[in-house]
């Protein structure tokens, strides 16, 4: 094999690495969402099953609360002792807190015990979740350049759907296989326990994988000059010397996030709900809108290398304000599954545009030795606030109004305060060149 074949090689089997956690963060997600009623029946003793039902969705957002601080711990860790030593942590983390939900006691054999260890292994796993993805993209980005970084960072959005495809589908055979009572039973349970093998071989790649470039010759050039790193939380240094790249994070993903948890995890309920199609063309529709997503990504990455990031932020918050009302206008009135996945593919392809423009952004903005925490941080804090409540929201929003149109003003309104710091914020860190000042 050539060397330029076997740092191909190895650029790949890191980008891999990298994205393996987010694949397994959305693996728990995907079961989590499909098994919700089972889980609520199981673990909440509420008289009404949809009380029920809300107290187990609830217990899965508490994850959302906990994973700014996961963000910022376990990102501090990866700045100051290496990605890959944060990245093995957090993957076995999260793969172990998905294997014990498998295997959690049900309210009616240890009573009011099985929803508080429920609601912990969900504040672990949240915390590890949160540490996660700043970690990993941090890991990804550093092992590319001006050139091509986007288009590697792309593989992080890409693998967020592969793990939601991935748990919907183990959801969809095992509720196809299984009567109802044997998935009661335990059935619902062997989806989740066999996430801890995504864990193991997860923590297998990490170890055979070398820690980013950028972050090795920071730790020679320290130990070159005698300099060892403090141990500490750096709230001081982000907040500080870094409240700007922590603002244009926030500002660029309330697009990114609204639109994201929208048009992907909340539409089967959109479109069944409001629009008065079956569950099953929902889901069709859903799964179809993913599998669009996840192609265009990497066409993503290279367009924003080519054009710059401000550029291509700019024109996928510009595509989504032309066209997020006609899109819906025509949506609410056709139930055909092809013309909903026709429209909604149009949404999707501005989406990938900002998903990727806002994940390279957030990594240059920040320097490398606050990289990690900086990004977890970030990104976390304003997924968990655009992200976790666009759904709440949005139906809110519909209920008040009395029109199911109206989701479009959400879209649009977190859509607008993305592309205004595109505009103005982010010329602080990118010259007319599209380059980092």
């Amino acid at each position: 094999m050539g060397e330029v074949a076997k740092k191909k090689a190895s650029l790949a089997k890191a980008v891999f690495s990298g994205s393996l956690g987010n694949m397994l963060e959305w693996f728990d997600y995907g079961l989590y969402g499909y098994f919700a009623v089972i889980i609520s029946a199981e673990f909440f003793a509420a008289g009404d099953p949809i009380v029920g039902l809300l107290l187990s969705i609830m217990t899965f957002a508490v994850g959302f609360l906990v994973r700014p601080l996961g963000g910022i711990l376990i990102g501090a860790y990866a700045d100051k002792h290496g990605r890959i030593k944060a990245l093995t942590l957090t993957i076995l983390g999260m793969g172990i807190c998905t294997m014990l939900m498998g295997c959690l006691p049900t309210y009616q054999q240890v009573g009011i015990a099985a929803p508080i260890l429920l609601t912990v292994l969900r504040l672990i796993q949240g915390l590890c979740t949160g540490g996660e993805f700043g970690s990993s993209l941090t890991f990804i980005s550093e092992y590319g350049t001006p050139n091509n970084r986007a288009f590697l960072v792309s593989w992080q959005p890409f693998s967020v759907g592969v793990g939601l495809i991935i748990g919907s589908t183990s959801g969809l055979i095992i509720t196809s296989i299984l009567p109802t009572e044997a998935l009661y039973a335990w059935g619902w349970r062997i989806p989740f326990i066999c996430g801890i093998l995504i864990a193991i071989y997860g923590v297998y790649m990490r170890r055979n994988v070398p820690d980013s470039p950028e972050f090795q010759k920071r730790k020679a050039e320290q130990e070159a000059a005698g300099v060892e790193a403090k141990v500490k939380i750096p709230f001081k240094d982000l907040f500080v010397g870094h409240f700007a790249s922590i603002m244009a994070v926030i500002l660029l993903l309330a697009g990114a996030s609204t639109s994201y948890y929208l048009l992907i995890t909340y539409m089967p309920t959109y479109i069944s709900q409001f629009v008065g199609t079956s569950m099953s063309d929902a889901f069709a529709v859903n799964t179809s809108v993913l599998a669009i997503y996840l192609i265009l990504c990497p066409f993503a990455g290279k367009i924003v290398d080519k054009i710059g990031r401000r550029r291509g932020l700019i024109i996928g918050s510009i595509g989504f304000l032309i066209f997020t009302y006609p899109v819906f206008f025509i949506l609410v009135q056709h139930t055909n599954p092809a013309i909903m996945i026709a429209l909604l593919g149009i949404l999707v392809a501005c989406q990938t545009l900002i998903a990727v423009g806002n994940a390279v952004v957030s990594t240059e903005i920040f320097p490398t030795e606050l990289r990690s925490s900086g990004v977890g941080f970030a990104y976390n804090l304003s997924a968990a606030v655009f992200g976790g409540l666009a759904p709440l929201a949005a139906t809110a929003l519909i209920a008040t109004t009395g029109n199911q149109i109206s989701i479009v003003w959400l879209i649009m309104g977190a859509i607008l305060i993305t592309l205004i710091t595109s505009v103005f914020l982010l010329k602080r860190f990118y010259g007319k060149d599209g380059k980092v000042k």
